[in-house]
């Protein structure tokens, strides 16, 4: 993904969902399990979407020809993503209500984290669609 104060995304990188940028690396606050910390997230889209797309593989998810998501091939390390209900074949549709499927489209949601309110992340899992949804505070 992009680089702190970098205005386009990085050439010929396959855009990635920013499924889960913060929740893996944050610490849950005490109490809750859906909560992610600000300094967390922001730290996370400061490394760049690059640097995201470091621990996420995936390819696109087509539907009679038509982009319908991106399959989660791989998550690596998993001591990053294991606590994110988030696996490979999973197919992510969205982020905090944000189309993906175009790498600005992509870049621009994974931005958009830094002042958000919360993360949400849209996604199928065998055929059933399912959300995730953290808070993010101060």
């Amino acid at each position: 993904m992009l680089g702190c104060g970098s205005s386009a995304p990085e050439p010929a990188r396959t855009p990635a969902p920013p499924v889960a940028a913060a929740k893996p690396a944050s610490v849950p606050v005490p109490g809750s399990a859906r909560t992610l910390r600000r300094a967390d997230v922001v730290s996370i889209v400061d490394a760049g979407f690059g640097s995201f797309l470091e621990r996420v593989q995936v390819e696109p998810a087509l539907d009679a020809g038509r982009f319908r998501g991106w399959t989660i091939v791989e998550l690596a390390p998993p001591e990053f993503w294991q606590a994110v209900d988030l696996k490979p074949g999973d197919v992510v549709t969205a982020v905090n209500g944000m189309p993906i499927e175009r790498d600005m489209e992509a870049w621009a949601a994974f931005e958009s984290l830094k002042t958000a309110q919360q993360l949400g992340v849209s996604y199928y899992r065998a055929g059933t669609e399912r959300k995730l949804a953290y808070r993010i505070v101060d």
